[in-house]
């Protein structure tokens, strides 16, 4: 599909429309000027048309949604034709998703999902490059989804792209909130920038009739349901579901789920009631949890002789003290961890890290993330900021600090490595080789 809309400048062809969209920076006249120079056929901005290019630019009161009127007429209003199910929160996302991706498919129905780990219509995969795409690629992926046959779209919904407008003009059936912590604090601010975010996309037009399925076991799920006039908006809590773990998982209700942890639990009961209120059988429901994997999300990637290694993406300290004490749980050893820190991203979380590491976790090897244009050093030294035992080691190579954190695993031990999950890459400046924790743990061991 070879849409004429464009709204990256460096994508621009001859015969395009740009939409210059509002940046943080004002450099969007920057991008329009770089459209232009590439054979825009012409410009949509709200700034007024630079002298001599009159003829080749429109001015508009309102550039995002003037983007969206064009996109609908060029892609067939796709969103119209699928019914799409939203997830956001700072954790969880991605494993509710494939949860109520796998129910969807077990109730055969032809299903479209848009993750942090992939995109997937019907049996196609693709690489998934942001948690949610860009509007005019999520519309694109819409269409090539109606155009394959399927009928229910399941996203995940970032900060990001509810701040951006990105998601304007999906009209989702169903809306979920796992929880709010904190992330993100270098593109937002504040918390309260963080939680407004995430609230738009349950009181704006984007839920209209649908249904809003909240977690209200934590302070921001609580405050968003009470905030909530709507009449279809359910308070989803542990109290309500009877609760056991298994050495395979968990069990919710009849439910056998082939997940760990607290933190599933809640990812898993906020599934349960959202297919409940979709009206999905029962069958499809038992038969998607029994067999559900996600990957990078807690993975058991090495169970021998009593060893066991996990892969996990926490990156936030919940995501983070949520894994640990998922895999305290089931350790009757010592509790190793690896992780580390995003370079060029929010600093203040790092030592919040290190505090949660510390307290939870016997062994520790501090490491590098995708350090980007940061010294690796660096930013072990800010999660050192909040560490004071002394029970950790430094090394910056991942791939070394993995090496020497399997060395030291013994028979009823777990090493837990953190931070990446399902990525395959690692960045290094502003090179982005391939490097998988799964891999190299594999290989480690």
């Amino acid at each position: 599909m070879n849409s004429r809309l464009k709204d990256n400048s460096k994508l621009v062809k001859t015969g395009d429309i740009f939409f210059a969209v509002p940046c943080i920076d004002g450099s969007e006249k920057e991008h329009a000027l770089e459209a232009l120079e590439r054979g825009a056929s012409s410009v949509v901005s709200a700034l007024p048309a630079p002298k001599g290019y009159d003829d080749r630019w429109a001015q508009v009161n309102d550039v995002i949604f003037t983007r969206y009127l064009f996109a609908k007429e060029e892609f067939a209003n796709p969103f119209s034709k699928l019914n799409c199910y939203a997830v956001t929160g700072s954790n969880g996302k991605t494993s509710c998703a494939f949860m109520m991706n796998a129910i969807l498919r077990a109730a055969g129905k032809k299903t479209a999902l848009l993750s942090t780990i992939c995109n997937l219509t019907g049996e196609k995969k693709e690489e998934a490059h942001l948690t949610t795409p860009g509007f005019l690629e999520l519309y694109e992926f819409a269409a090539k989804a109606v155009e394959a046959g399927c009928t229910e779209l399941v996203m995940e919904v970032s900060s990001h792209a509810l701040a951006q407008g990105r998601v304007m003009g999906i009209p989702y059936k169903s809306a979920l909130f796992t929880n709010l912590s904190h992330d993100h604090l270098d593109y937002h601010g504040t918390m309260e920038n963080y939680y407004q975010a995430k609230k738009l996309l349950f009181v704006s037009e984007l839920l209209g009739n649908g249904i809003g399925l909240i977690n209200t076991d934590n302070s921001y799920g609580n405050r968003l349901y009470g905030e909530l006039f709507f009449k279809d908006r359910i308070s989803v809590s542990k109290k309500q579901f009877k609760i056991a773990d298994m050495e395979n998982g968990i069990k919710i209700n009849n439910y056998n789920i082939s997940l760990f942890g607290e933190h599933n639990i809640e990812n898993a009961m906020l599934v349960i009631e959202w297919a409940h209120e979709m009206d999905l059988p029962e069958a499809a429901l038992t038969s998607a949890l029994e067999n559900i994997s996600v990957p990078g999300r807690f993975e058991v990637v090495y169970n021998k002789n009593g060893k066991r290694a996990i892969v996990d993406y926490a990156h936030t300290p919940d995501a983070l003290e949520r894994t640990l004490t998922a895999a305290r749980k089931i350790c009757k050893g010592n509790l190793l961890l690896v992780f580390g820190c995003g370079g060029d991203r929010d600093k203040t979380k790092r030592p919040e890290m290190g505090v949660i590491a510390e307290k939870m976790a016997d062994k520790i090897w501090l490491t590098s993330d995708n350090p980007r244009t940061e010294n690796p050093e660096s930013i072990l030294d800010d999660v050192e900021k909040g560490m004071k035992s002394g029970k950790h080691k430094r090394q910056a190579d991942r791939r070394e600090a993995i090496k020497a954190a399997a060395t030291e695993l013994q028979s009823d031990d777990i090493l837990v490595v953190a931070g990446k999950g399902h990525e395959d890459y690692q960045i290094l400046g502003r090179e982005k080789i391939h490097f998988s924790d799964k891999e190299q743990l594999i290989e480690a061991l």
